[in-house]
């Protein structure tokens, strides 16, 4: 009897591993079939998108011969196309192009600023061109140069010093360029500087959010942060009597001079009748309706201006002046974005910050730079920030080495030193070492501790050091371009100055 169930329960077993076997195999299966049906369905709606697109532009359809889809965002999609004269050339001899089908939703005006943008700024310094523009009805599109690129998030970690240090300074260079003309481009980011790794080729592209740095009215639209000099003298590649149109691109309010100084208190708004339910009786001319559930509109309160500022951009490059709402944003925007680009390199971290709104943004950057700075810029631009504790912030050279993971350099192997009044031994094994000291801001061993040093400014470098694979000069390069402070901020003509940038390779 007992041999029979051990029978039935083998029996049981085997069948048990047979169904198991088959369902993994079924779910497998759907699981191909899921992709494959994806990949149709992508490519299929690819098509369809193509189709739709040459239907509704005939133009297009009769110059150019579009191939696939190479980008999307959230106001275009780029498709890759070549002259329909050219097809009977082979591909390396034909002269590709990306078409830019910008939304039928995208503003009218918002439109013509990026045209503005690649008309005037375009096809030198790194900065990309247009060579068509083609529009019916609501359907237009941008023809420009192709240069073939990889994702950022390929090659970043392959990048050496010299190919970061050349890496840099085309971007600066373009942005030298941009600010030139007075204008922010406010979307700096690795998938708008298209690189050619194979060729050393550089382009800026999308100035959807582009806009034009407030300034006086009776003054001409400069970078705040270049002194009032003259474009001749941040570009010296550019010719004499060449154009130097400064593009409109104005997004302030409306009715907002921002030539005033930031107001700390505005006076008090007109009187308004508020519900019995809400409304506060004043006492002594003292306004006692703090905490009520309810607006107080009384001669004896005073309300902040609501903050209304430009905030366009992609959530981790912004800075802290836009975190904050600060309306007098100048060309400094483009340079902290630079700064995390090359900050994203150093520590081999992409995206360097990961915050999904303005006040984790915030929270991020005061953990990098230390609350203390946070809040000297925040009083500097008119705000206040409080917060919970206190962060010293942390070394971004210590930060790479721990994320490279640089191992501490070893102790010296060789004779250890001879105590006093005794000779060593030759050959004698070196001592233990002494544990290790813990910091005193973070309590952690000093090996483990990322804490600045407060005495030694990040901006400060020697020469002859290298941490990580990288020269001192581009820690601290990245310490003055994520200056918190966009007025202390350096600017990309200083930029390209600095020693990590002017050292050639």
């Amino acid at each position: 009897m007992s041999r029979i169930r051990g029978i039935d329960a083998k029996v049981q077993k085997n069948v048990f591993q047979s169904q198991q076997k088959r369902k993994n195999a079924c779910n497998e299966a759907i699981k191909i079939f899921k992709n494959e049906e994806h990949c149709f369905n992508k490519d299929d709606t690819e098509k369809q998108q193509i189709n739709e697109l040459l239907h509704n532009l005939p133009t297009l359809d009769k110059i150019f011969e579009v191939h696939r889809k190479i980008g999307e965002g959230t106001f275009s999609s780029v498709y890759l196309g070549s002259l329909r004269r050219h097809a009977i050339l082979p591909a390396s001899e034909r002269r590709w192009f990306a078409i830019k089908h910008l939304v039928p939703t995208a503003h009218p005006a918002r439109i013509e600023h990026e045209l503005k943008c690649l008309q005037d700024m375009g096809g030198k310094n790194n900065v990309i061109s247009v060579d068509l523009c083609l529009r019916h009805f609501d359907t237009i599109v941008f023809v420009m140069p192709y240069i073939p690129h990889r994702k950022f998030s390929e090659y970043f970690g392959e990048m050496d010093a010299s190919e970061l240090r050349q890496y840099m300074r085309a971007l600066l260079v373009a942005l030298r360029h941009v600010h030139s003309f007075g204008v922010i481009h406010r979307d700096v980011k690795p998938s708008n500087f298209l690189y050619d790794r194979e060729n050393r080729r550089y382009l800026l592209v999308d100035f959807g959010l582009a806009q034009r740095i407030c300034v006086a009215p009776d003054e001409p639209p400069v970078p705040l942060n270049s002194n009032k000099r003259v474009r001749d003298e941040m570009e010296d590649d550019s010719t004499p009597g060449a154009k130097r149109m400064a593009v409109d691109l104005t997004v302030c309010p409306k009715n907002m001079d921002v030539s005033e100084p930031i107001p700390k208190r505005l006076a008090c708004p007109p009187k308004v009748q508020i519900p019995k339910a809400t409304a506060v009786k004043e006492v002594g001319g003292a306004c006692l309706c703090r905490g009520a559930a309810g607006a107080c509109w009384g001669r004896g309160c005073a309300a902040w201006p609501a903050a209304r500022a430009p905030r366009a951009g992609t959530q981790g490059f912004r800075p802290p002046e836009v975190l904050l709402k600060w309306a007098r944003q100048s060309a400094a925007v483009d340079l902290w974005a630079a700064g995390v680009v090359l900050a994203t390199v150093l520590a081999n971290r992409y995206p360097f910050f990961r915050a999904a709104d303005d006040y984790s943004a915030l929270a991020e950057v005061a953990d990098l730079l230390g609350t203390d700075a946070v809040q000297r810029t925040a009083e500097a631009l008119g705000r206040r920030v409080m917060t919970s504790m206190r962060r010293p912030g942390l070394c971004l050279r210590k930060l790479s080495a721990r994320l490279r993971r640089v191992p501490p350099a070893p102790p010296a192997v060789g004779t250890p030193p001879a105590p006093p009044g005794a000779p060593a031994p030759p050959g004698a094994p070196a001592p233990p070492a002494p544990p290790a000291s813990k910091c005193v801001g973070c309590q952690l061993a000093r090996d483990l501790c990322l804490c600045p040093d407060e005495n030694v400014p990040a901006s400060s470098f020697d020469p002859d050091l290298v941490v990580a694979g990288f020269p001192d000069s581009a820690f601290a390069l990245a310490a003055r371009l994520l200056e918190p402070n966009p007025s202390l901020r350096i600017t990309a003509d200083e930029a390209l100055k600095h020693p990590f940038l002017a050292t050639e390779d």
